[in-house]
C-alpha cells in the first residue's frame, strides 16, 4: 500500500534521525595499529618522580590526581559519602564491587567521578576484612615511587546507602551494609588501550614482556619489573588483571585515538593478590603470607626472579641495579623519617594484621636481598 502524504511526513525526519544516531552515539576509540604499536613500545617503567610521597599519593607539586578523595597529614584518606553510580561494564574478577560517586567531584569534562570500591563482603569483621584492599594500596603506592605505573587506590570508611544496585556480584552469602570500613577506593589511570573499543585491552603477561623486549623495550626495564612482581607477590596473573593504557592521548577528526608517542604503558592493573599472595580474600595482605618468601635467587652469579607468570625468569645486572637503586632510596627514606612504615600505617592494614613497623622491617630484609646480590650476564 502506498504511502500518504502525511506519513511520508512524519517518516521523512523520523528516518533522518535514526540514521544520525549511530554517529551521534559513536565512541572514540583506538585502532588496531594503535593496540599493536603499544604492544610493541609501551613502557613498564619511568623514572620516578622524586617529589611523589607514597603517604600521601602524589607529588608536593602536582598535588592530588583528578577526583582524589581527600586525605590528611598522616595519608589516611577521609570518610566517603557517595551514592551509586552505575558502571555499564562489571569488568572481570570474582570479588563483589560497587561503584560511586560524590556529588560534586567530577571530572576534566564535568561528569561526576566514578569510584570503584571495593568492599569487604564477607563481614564487618577484622578478621574477615578483604585483604584485596590493602594489597592493592601498598603495591600502588611503592609501584609509583619505584617508577612502575599502576592505578590510583585509597582506603577509606565508605557510605553508600543504595550502592547494592551498583553491585557487581552477590556478597556471597553476606549481607550488604551501606557503611564499608576500611574499603578499597580506585581510579584507573589513562584510558585503556583497545581495538575499536572492544574491551579488549588486557593482555598476558609473559607475552605482552616477550612483545615489548623484541619492540625494543629496554631489557633492564622489564627485568626490574619481573623482580618488583616477585617482590610484592604478584599472585592472581590471568591475563584480565595486566592491561595497556594510554596516559595521554589525542582525537582524531574520524573519532580515532591516538596514543601520543611515550605515553603507552604495560602495567598490572589488579594488585589485588600481592603482599602475601591466596586464593582466599581475607588471608591476602597477611605478614605471615608475605615473609621469608624471596623475590630474587642467585647461583652461580646467575639471577632468577620468582615472580609468577613472566616466562623467561633470568634476570640481567642493570635490571638489578636499577630496582635496587629505587629500593635504596626507600630505604634511605625509611632511616630519614620512617617512610616505609608510615606507607603501611597508612594502608589500615595493621587494623587486621600486624604492626606497619612489622611490614616495614619485612619490607627492608626483601629489598636487601635485592640489593645485596650480583648477576653476571
Amino acid at each position: 500500500m502506498p504511502l500518504t502524504n502525511r506519513q511520508r511526513f512524519l517518516i521523512g525526519p523520523l528516518l533522518l534521525v535514526l540514521l544520525s544516531v549511530p554517529a551521534l552515539a559513536q565512541k572514540p576509540c583506538f585502532t588496531r595499529e594503535g593496540r599493536a604499536a603499544a604492544e610493541r613500545k609501551a613502557k613498564v617503567w619511568q623514572e620516578p618522580d622524586p617529589a611523589y610521597d607514597p603517604v600521601l599519593g602524589h607529588s608536593a607539586e602536582g598535588g592530588p590526581v583528578a577526583g582524589a578523595p581527600p586525605v590528611d597529614e598522616a595519608g589516611l584518606a577521609k570518610p566517603i559519602n557517595c551514592v551509586a553510580n552505575r558502571d555499564p561494564s562489571k569488568g572481570s574478577g570474582t570479588t563483589p564491587k560497587f561503584h560511586c560517586s560524590v556529588q560534586g567531584v567530577v571530572d576534566e569534562d564535568g561528569d561526576l567521578v566514578r569510584y570503584k570500591v571495593k568492599p569487604h563482603f564477607k563481614g564487618q569483621s577484622k578478621e574477615k576484612r578483604n585483604g584485596e584492599v590493602y594489597g592493592e594500596f601498598l603495591s600502588s603506592r611503592f609501584s609509583k615511587a619505584l617508577g612502575f605505573f599502576a592505578d590510583d587506590e585509597w582506603v577509606a570508611d565508605v557510605t553508600c546507602p543504595d550502592c547494592e544496585k551498583s553491585l557487581t556480584g552477590s556478597f556471597q552469602g553476606a549481607r550488604f551494609e551501606p557503611f564499608q570500613p576500611a574499603a578499597g577506593i580506585e581510579l584507573h589511570i589513562g584510558k585503556g588501550i583497545d581495538a575499536n573499543c572492544d574491551g579488549k585491552d588486557s593482555a598476558p603477561l609473559a607475552e605482552a614482556l616477550s612483545r615489548l623486549l623484541q619492540g625494543g623495550t629496554p631489557r633492564a626495564h622489564i627485568d626490574a619489573f619481573k623482580l618488583w612482581l616477585a617482590f610484592i607477590d604478584h599472585g592472581d596473573t590471568k591475563t584480565d588483571n595486566q592491561k595497556f593504557a594510554c596516559l595521554k592521548w589525542t582525537k582524531g577528526a574520524d573519532g580515532a585515538l591516538t596514543c601520543e608517542e611515550g605515553q603507552a604503558v604495560y602495567y598490572v592493573s589488579d594488585m589485588g593478590s600481592t603482599f602475601g599472595h591466596s586464593s582466599d580474600s581475607e588471608k591476602k595482605a597477611r605478614l605471615a603470607a608475605w615473609a621469608g618468601k624471596q623475590p630474587i635467587r642467585v647461583s652461580g652469579g646467575r639471577c632468577t626472579t620468582t615472580a609468577r607468570s613472566v616466562g623467561d625468569a633470568s634476570i640481567g645486572e642493570e635490571g638489578r641495579q636499577l630496582l635496587a637503586a629505587g629500593l635504596q632510596r626507600l630505604l634511605d627514606a625509611e632511616a630519614k623519617d620512617g617512610l616505609i612504615t608510615r606507607v603501611f600505617r597508612a594502608s589500615r592494614n595493621h587494623e587486621r594484621d600486624q604492626p606497619a613497623e612489622a611490614w616495614a622491617a619485612e619490607f627492608v630484609r626483601k629489598a636487601r636481598t635485592i640489593i645485596d646480590a650480583k648477576c653476571s650476564g
